[in-house]
């Protein structure tokens, strides 16, 4: 990896030293009634026979950069946008800085719209923009349902959002990351109305201004939208059944003046009812067979909310506050039949009662300043304090049929865990070059306090985790010969203090990272669009993998975390092609791989007959896969889309000295159809296809298709939606069966699941937005954890 980050650097020289065979075309875009920045402009630049001889977009302050080859003359730049027309402006032969451009606001623009619908993808050099607002499908749907569709997504049979098959990887909002994303994504997910949001950043090659934590990139959810003085509101509500499901969510953005406010919450109540389930477990000499019912509810909320202030045209004021708060209970009754020889030597029944609470809060501050003799340069200074508290408590009642007697477990494990995050990040342009630098500081505490009653189980402690981390990164974004580079590096230390107060033990761990990037993009006849990159990324367990509690809930299984667990560098080497008009089309190819991976490693002990399993850096995981998007607009009222992937995954490692393998070829499909009506109406449907998938070194999950048929109206110009669905009406319920494996024994678990279901959702949106609410351009994300 060292000779590919040397090799990058001198890319980055060489091309930085051919910048000067170039000139650069510099300016503003800016609306000529307000003097705010116009965003995501389309600027081309044509010769004397109208030939477009390069094509980029303005950034989101209305900037642009345009490298153009010195020997070119009699050029001409044609601006267009969708809300201001088209604008063209000559350029002289010895003029680099254009100034500022000013866009007049039309009426009337369908000079400048060359297609009906806007394309659903827009190609940046590390990655897409999905825009869900052109989507028919998002006035039916939630934001978790859309992910489904997205490209380089895919949802497992566990309702897991996968990245590039991946559970690895970081959910923002507005750039922001939250707390609650990071706890309990799924629930706020299925809040959340598709149709209340703008866009979705996919970012398949993170650059070095994010944290090393990701393994397989970032989504970005925009929700606001642009807005002069005055305000919007959104309300959704959702539910399904026969397995109970409640949504609400809500937001707000508003803004007088100076003063800038976005809100946005949401709840939602589970209750579902009982399910059978199984497993069975084979050695040489024993057999398990365990049959039983559960049942689960749970409830939760949630709240944030983005205040900005501009104390003048160089200083912008951003705080951000956000709680979060969750409870479940579950009861599980569970017959358990134990064979030694054929002859049936144990038989116990067991009543599980669990219950569960959780509760967060975040606040951060940004602080930015610009520079008047540079509009390019911005410092901010930033700071964050987040903190999340987890409460099980877990009873077991174990009747033993056969010897008549009975026993009780009662456990109880607190969580607790806060951060404090310091963060400084700059920003210049230095000639054809914008430059990107920054420092980071996270100080981290987790502890748990973890008891069983009776003790002799030996599975009471206190186990105490610190861990400080610190950054620094540059990163360059430059253009030679119409190709886009970016490029940087990222070095983070990480120091982690672990102990145990009962056994006076401790852990010290102490590691440094030095993190490449590298893209390479290019855009031609508009349309089209390559890019190729190479980055690294880090996993380091949370706290759910190193929390050395045992679940005892099973008697023959016990389940912990290993504190023990270092961290993971992940490689990814990745390539892409995009087609944006008429038709859509993303084509990803990426091979990834880690070696010494925390994975699951499971073993039977044929003295107790207890199956333990924990995490160990004991295996090495790779993954070359083929992802693929396409959307075809068949008319203006139907249209087509296809979201998938192919892949190889190959899974190795050792456990108990054993090597295994875990080698599988997966693939996931999901087609969409929808119609719109003229009078409003939209109907659609979705079907889904899951390959076999691997669920670790040991273990596989099985195969499984879906449907779904929905329907829905919007009325008071589209400002209230209605719409109704059924999910897999020719399925009442799904086997999901994960089968496990070891040198010693061979486990099979299913469970029968209720997979028809019926709901409707309901949004209706207010106010008026008309330019988008102005935030800090850098803020805190930590996205260096993974549980």
């Amino acid at each position: 990896m060292k000779r590919i980050y040397v090799f990058s650097v001198l890319i980055f020289l060489l091309f930085a030293e051919s910048l000067c065979a170039q000139k650069v075309w510099s300016g503003n875009i800016k609306d000529s009634v307000s003097g705010k920045a116009v965003s995501f402009a389309s600027l081309k630049i044509i010769d004397q026979d109208q030939h477009i001889l390069q094509t980029k977009i303005s950034n989101e302050d209305g900037s642009f950069l345009i490298p153009v080859n010195e020997d070119v003359t009699n050029l001409q730049l044609l601006i267009v946008s969708s809300e201001f027309g088209s604008k063209t402006v000559s350029i002289k032969a010895d003029q680099t800085n254009v100034g500022t451009l000013f866009l007049n606001r039309e009426t009337s623009i369908k000079e400048v719209l060359i297609n009906a619908k806007k394309p659903l993808i827009r190609s940046k050099i590390d990655g897409l923009v999905y825009d869900i607002k052109s989507d028919p499908e998002s006035r039916a749907k939630n934001m978790f349902e859309m992910m489904r569709k997205l490209p380089y997504l895919s949802i497992d049979a566990n309702e897991n959002i996968l990245f590039k098959g991946n559970p690895n990887f970081k959910i923002l909002i507005n750039g922001k990351e939250t707390q609650l994303l990071n706890t309990n994504a799924k629930e706020v997910l299925k809040s959340i109305a598709a149709s209340t949001i703008q866009n979705i950043e996919i970012i398949t090659n993170p650059s070095s201004k994010y944290d090393a934590e990701g393994a397989s990139g970032v989504i970005n959810i925009i929700t606001t939208k642009k807005m002069n003085d005055g305000y919007n509101a959104s309300v959704n509500f959702g539910t399904r059944f026969p397995k109970q499901e409640q949504n609400l969510g809500f937001s707000l953005n508003a803004k007088h003046k100076k003063l800038g406010i976005s809100v946005y919450g949401g709840g939602f109540l589970r209750n579902n009812p009982q399910i059978d389930y199984h497993n069975h477990q084979n050695t040489v000499s024993s057999r398990l067979q365990q049959d039983g019912r559960t049942s689960n509810k749970g409830s939760g909320g949630y709240f944030n909310a983005n205040i900005s202030y501009e104390i003048d045209s160089l200083q912008l004021l951003n705080v951000q506050l956000g709680s979060n708060i969750s409870n479940s209970k579950s009861q599980d009754l569970l017959d358990s039949y134990f064979y030694q020889q054929n002859v049936l030597s144990e038989n116990n029944n067991s009543n599980n009662h669990s219950e569960s609470k959780g509760k967060g809060f975040e606040t951060s501050a940004n602080y930015q300043i610009g520079f008047k003799h540079d509009k390019s340069q911005l410092l901010t200074l930033s700071y964050k304090f987040n903190s999340y508290d987890y409460d099980i408590m877990a009873i077991s009642d174990i009747q033993n049929l056969i010897h008549l007697v009975s026993d009780r477990i009662d456990q109880h494990n607190a969580n607790r865990n806060s951060e404090h995050t310091l963060q400084i990040d700059f920003v210049k342009n230095i000639e054809k070059i914008a430059l990107e630098t920054g420092v980071k500081a996270i100080l981290r505490k987790n502890s748990s306090d973890y008891t069983s009653v009776p003790e002799n189980v030996n599975n009471s402690d206190k186990f105490f985790n610190r861990q400080n981390i610190y950054g620094a990164y540059i990163s360059a974004k430059f253009s030679l010969l119409n190709w886009n580079f970016q490029t940087g590096v990222r070095a983070e230390s990480t120091a982690t203090d672990v102990n145990f107060t009962a056994t006076n033990t401790g852990v010290d761990q102490n590691y440094f990272n030095f993190i490449p990037n590298i893209s390479i993009g290019k855009t031609w006849k508009e349309n089209h669009s390559i890019s190729v990159g190479f980055s690294q990324r880090i996993k380091r367990p949370g706290i759910i993998r190193l929390n050395p509690f045992v679940n005892q809930s099973n008697p023959y299984f016990e389940i912990s975390g290993n504190p023990y667990l270092k961290s993971v560098v992940n490689n990814d080497i990745m390539t892409s092609y995009s087609y944006n008009k008429k038709v859509n089309l993303n084509v990803g190819l990426s091979y990834s791989f880690s070696n010494k991976i925390d994975l699951k490693v499971s073993t039977y002990n044929p003295m107790t007959n207890i199956t333990k399993t924990t995490f160990e850096n004991s295996g090495n995981a790779s993954r070359l896969g083929l992802d693929y998007y396409f959307n075809y607009p068949v008319t203006k009222k139907l249209n087509l889309s296809i979201n998938g992937n192919s892949a190889f995954f190959f899974i190795n490692g050792k456990v108990n000295d054993v090597h295994v393998e875990n080698n599988l070829f997966t693939y996931y499909i999901y087609l969409s159809a929808s119609y719109q009506f003229e009078n409003s109406w939209t109907v659609s449907s979705n079907m889904e296809i899951n390959s076999k998938m691997p669920a670790g070194l040991q273990s596989t999950t099985n195969a499984f298709t879906g449907s779904l048929f929905s329907i829905s109206k919007s009325v008071l110009a589209h400002k209230l939606s209605f719409s109704a669905f059924i999910n897999n009406p020719f399925n009442t319920y799904r086997k999901a069966v994960t089968e496990t494996f070891g040198d010693t024994f061979g486990q099979n678990n299913y469970i029968r699941d209720y997979y028809r279901s019926f709901g409707f959702n309901i949004t209706y949106k207010f106010g008026r937005l008309k330019d988008e609410i102005k935030t800090p351009q850098r803020k805190i994300n930590n996205t260096d954890l993974a549980n």
